[in-house]
C-alpha cells in the first residue's frame, strides 16, 4: 500500500468497539452546517450573533442565511491563542481547537459551543454551554455527519449523494493499493463533487444509516490512544524545530497537531512533494481579522497512521522549515 499520509479518508473496514456515544443528548445530523441551523431553528427572538475571528467560513454561512447581524470577537496567536470578547450579542459561537483543553471565559448570551474538534476528547464540551454542535465527518470515515444537541427529524440523503461519496472513498482504496494517475485524478474529482453537493444542500438532512451504523461500531478508545501516541512523536521529533499552537500539556483527543510557521505554503508544499498531506485550518473569511490563518499547519495524526509515518513527517519538516 502507498504511503501517502492525510487527505480525504478512505474506506475503512468497520472496528469492533463500543461505539461512540453522543456527547450529550441530541441528534446526529447531514453536517455541521446542518446542525447550526437546526440549533437555530430552536431559538426565538435572537437578532445578533458574535463569532471567533479564527473560524471556518462554512461555520459563517447558516448565521447568515438565518438573517442574523453577524460580528467577530477577536482570536489571535501571541505565545498561546488569545481571546478577547468586548462586544455583546444575542447569540456567542464558541470553538474549541484541535482537541487541546481551553478555558471558556464568562460570556454573556446564548452559548452555541462548536465541539468538532474537541469531540472525542475526554471533556468534548464546557458545562455553561447552551447548544452543542460538531462535523463528525472530521474524524471519521463517513459518508456524512454532524451533531446538534437538539431533538429533530429530518431527512435522510440522497441515494445520488451516498453513492457518490462512497465511490470516492472506495477508488482512494483501490488507489493506495494499486496508484494509477487516472485512479487518483478520478477519486479526487468524485470527492470535489461529493464536497460541492454537501455544502450546498445540506438544509433539512440528517445522517445516513450507514455512517450512523459505523460510528456505533468504532473503538473510541483505540483511536484515542492512536492520536496521542502519534502527537507525542511528533512533539518529540519537532521539538525546538517548530513553533507548536499549543504545548502537549494541553492535549485531550487531538484532530491535529497544529504548528505555526512563517513560510508555512513552502513547508506545506515540501511535503506535499513527499506525499504528506497537510490541510490548512482555514482558508481565511473574507471579514475575519485573525493573525493566525496566514501562519497555520495541521500535522495529520489520526488512526490511520502510526508511528512510522510520523517519523515520515517529522524528517520531512526538520528538512523543510
Amino acid at each position: 500500500m502507498i504511503r501517502e499520509i492525510g487527505s480525504e479518508f478512505h474506506k475503512m473496514p468497520l472496528e469492533c468497539g463500543d461505539g461512540f456515544t453522543l456527547p450529550h443528548p441530541g441528534t446526529f445530523v447531514f453536517s455541521g452546517r446542518a446542525a447550526i441551523e437546526y440549533v437555530l431553528k430552536d431559538l426565538k427572538n435572537v437578532h445578533t450573533v458574535l463569532l471567533p475571528s479564527y473560524c471556518c467560513e462554512s461555520m459563517v454561512f447558516p448565521f447568515k442565511a438565518a438573517g442574523l447581524d453577524v460580528k467577530y470577537y477577536q482570536v489571535d496567536w501571541d505565545n498561546g491563542i488569545k481571546v478577547r470578547i468586548e462586544e455583546k450579542a444575542d447569540i456567542v459561537l464558541w470553538c474549541n481547537y484541535f482537541g487541546f483543553k481551553n478555558d471558556m471565559p464568562n460570556i454573556e448570551g446564548i452559548i452555541i459551543e462548536d465541539i468538532t474538534h474537541s469531540l472525542l476528547s475526554e471533556m468534548p464540551y464546557h458545562s455553561q454551554s447552551d447548544y452543542l454542535v460538531a462535523s463528525v465527518r472530521k474524524w471519521e470515515p463517513i459518508n456524512c455527519g454532524g451533531y446538534c444537541s437538539v431533538e429533530i427529524d429530518g431527512k435522510i440523503p440522497p441515494e445520488e449523494f451516498l453513492r457518490l461519496k462512497t465511490a470516492a472513498m472506495e477508488m482512494k482504496t483501490e488507489y493506495l493499493e494499486n496508484p494509477i494517475a487516472d485512479n487518483k485524478k478520478l477519486y479526487l474529482k468524485l470527492f470535489d463533487e461529493s464536497n460541492r453537493w454537501l455544502a450546498e444542500n445540506y438544509s433539512g438532512y440528517i445522517i445516513d444509516s450507514w455512517s450512523q451504523h459505523y460510528l456505533a461500531h468504532i473503538d473510541v478508545e483505540k483511536q484515542r490512544l492512536i492520536r496521542k501516541q502519534n502527537a507525542k512523536v511528533l512533539y518529540e521529533g519537532l521539538e525546538g524545530a517548530v513553533q507548536f499552537m499549543f504545548p502537549i500539556e494541553q492535549m485531550d483527543c487531538p484532530l491535529f497537531v497544529p504548528i505555526l510557521l512563517q513560510n508555512r505554503d513552502e513547508v506545506r508544499a515540501s511535503l506535499i512533494k513527499h506525499e504528506i498531506f497537510c490541510p490548512v485550518h482555514w482558508p481565511r473569511p473574507e471579514e475575519c481579522r485573525s493573525n493566525i490563518y496566514d501562519i497555520e499547519l495541521s500535522l495529520v495524526c489520526d488512526q490511520r497512521y502510526g508511528i512510522e509515518d510520523m517519523e515520515r513527517i517529522v524528517s520531512v519538516l526538520r528538512s523543510a522549515v
